[in-house]
Order: C-alpha cells, then sequence, then structure tokens
C-alpha cells in the first residue's frame, strides 16, 4: 500500500518526498493537494454507492491542516474515510486540543506543529512509521480533562 502525502505547500513537499524515499516508507510516494479528498468527499455525497470508505487505503499518510479554510478536523474525516491509513501523522500551523483529541480519536499516530525542519518531520514519520506516538507534550493534560469528568460535577 502506498504513503500518502496530502498538502498543499508543494515545495515542502517535494522535498518531503525525496526525504521520506531515503526512510523505506512504503511506496509509491503520493502527494495530493487537500482537495483531492474535498472532491472525493463531495463526490460520495452525489454518489455514495461510487466509492467504498478506505477505497485507496494508505500504510502511512502524513496530512498536513496548515493555512485550511474552515475546520480541520473535518479534512481528518475524509481522510480517514478516503484512504483509512494504518499510521498517520497530522502537520498543523494551529494544533490546538480539540485538533489534538480528534486526531486522536480518529486512529491518528501523531501530530506534529508546523513549522518544521524537514529533518524533524521526517523523524515523527519514522517513528510513526515503526509502531511508536509523535503527539505535544500538551497531550498528556488533555488525557486527565475527559468529557466524563465533567459529567458527574456538580
Amino acid at each position: 500500500m502506498p504513503t500518502y502525502l496530502i498538502a498543499s505547500n508543494e515545495m515542502m513537499c517535494r522535498t518531503l518526498v525525496r526525504r521520506l524515499e531515503a526512510l523505506g516508507l512504503p511506496r509509491p510516494i503520493r502527494w495530493r493537494a487537500p482537495q483531492w479528498l474535498q472532491e472525493c468527499a463531495a463526490n460520495r455525497q452525489s454518489h455514495p454507492d461510487a466509492d467504498e470508505p478506505g477505497s485507496d487505503p494508505a500504510d502511512v499518510a502524513l496530512i498536513d491542516c496548515s493555512g485550511l479554510d474552515g475546520d480541520p478536523r473535518k479534512l481528518l474525516d475524509q481522510m480517514q474515510a478516503r484512504l483509512a491509513p494504518r499510521r498517520w501523522l497530522v502537520l498543523s500551523d494551529r494544533l490546538d486540543a480539540a485538533l489534538i483529541v480528534h486526531a486522536a480519536l480518529l486512529g491518528a499516530s501523531g501530530c506534529l506543529m508546523v513549522p518544521a525542519p524537514a529533518e524533524l518531520v521526517c523523524a515523527a514519520t519514522a517513528l510513526v512509521w515503526a509502531g511508536g506516538q509523535c503527539f505535544p507534550r500538551m497531550a498528556l493534560s488533555l488525557m486527565h480533562a475527559t468529557p466524563q469528568d465533567s459529567v458527574g460535577a456538580v
């Protein structure tokens, strides 16, 4: 199964594809713009029988939510529905608690704040590909503030 890099920044993608190939990630490494996922989601809504969920399965996916209009969680939902990757990493310039929790609940293996050096993105990707997780430290504090804690509080 392929590796997908979903991002708008073409220059970053070209650099990452070359470096990710050197890591031995599953090939081919396919670059797609976020609009590809949005178009696929729109096609599924108008033709529900056209695509099965996870119709383009992926071993690894990197998804960059930076600079998007609207809620990046919607893009994560679209990626999960289309690719159902075994392991994936979220890159974002607005890494907040809601995005981290949503990504983790969908099965993401990590979240990384960007801009970041290509070496750091590749190291995080290698860790994720090896079965590890890569979440920011603030994610640890999110584990203690679960919705269940506030349900019984009066």
